[in-house]
């Protein structure tokens, strides 16, 4: 078996708008930002749901999920990744028409007792529920204190590969 690795790629992206995973409404950067940022949960190539950046997802009654995250994962700027970075990220997704909005529909709220756990509650039972938890995290820190619409800092992720920089015409990503 022979491997080769890529050292450039380029693509051509049309109605560019923004690689924040949360804001843009261009399908092409989503692709791209899958590279950038993890959701709480992957389906695999069966369809089936499996951890990414979580450690358990365990269903307490019909309106209620218990996550645990895996309290390893940095962010690209080296900060870690906590439970707050999950409730950040859906009342983010309730506040902007995102593509993703879908996703956190029944969500009525997002508690988070400590820095591993986040409890979901649902406005009504949905079925396979985790399947929603698709979604890009964003970092709660990294935004703190910032206009996050229209934030000009590089977005961050705890992906592969990281925003090196946006240039009027590029933008170059780097192994993580």
């Amino acid at each position: 078996t022979t491997v080769s690795v890529v050292e450039n790629m380029k693509m051509g992206i049309s109605n560019y708008d923004t690689m924040n995973p949360i804001l843009t409404k261009n399908r092409e950067i989503v692709n791209i930002d899958k590279l950038i940022f993890e959701p709480l949960v992957n389906i695999n190539s069966k369809y089936k749901a499996e951890p990414c950046l979580l450690k358990s997802l365990n269903k307490v009654n019909d309106t209620k999920y218990e996550i645990k995250i895996d309290t390893s994962i940095k962010w690209q700027d080296g900060s870690s990744f906590i439970a707050k970075d999950i409730q950040y990220t859906i009342n983010q997704l309730k506040s902007y028409n995102s593509i993703y909005s879908a996703n956190v529909q029944y969500i009525q709220s997002v508690d988070t007792p400590d820095s591993e756990t986040a409890i979901i509650n649902l406005t009504q039972p949905v079925l396979f529920f985790e399947y929603n938890l698709t979604f890009p995290i964003i970092s709660s820190s990294y935004y703190l204190n910032e206009d996050f619409q229209n934030s000009t800092k590089i977005p961050i992720g705890t992906g592969m590969y990281k925003i090196a920089s946006i240039g009027n015409d590029n933008i170059l990503l780097i192994r993580n």
